[in-house]
């Protein structure tokens, strides 16, 4: 598949994520901290997501 492809593929997958998570994390836990983590997990994803991208082209 080509790389500008899945990088775009994952862009939208990690807005949808982190959309989810800002609607949902509030729900369970006191906002600030719910949206710490929603914006923790948006990073982490995207950063898995980039460096197993450049492992699996080169």
């Amino acid at each position: 598949m080509d790389a500008r492809l899945l990088d775009v593929i994952i862009g939208v997958a990690g807005f949808i994520l982190l959309t989810i998570l800002l609607a949902v994390l509030p729900m369970g836990i006191s906002a600030g901290p719910a949206y710490l983590i929603a914006i923790i997990i948006f990073i982490l994803f995207l950063a898995i997501a980039g460096y197993r991208v450049n492992e699996k082209i080169t």
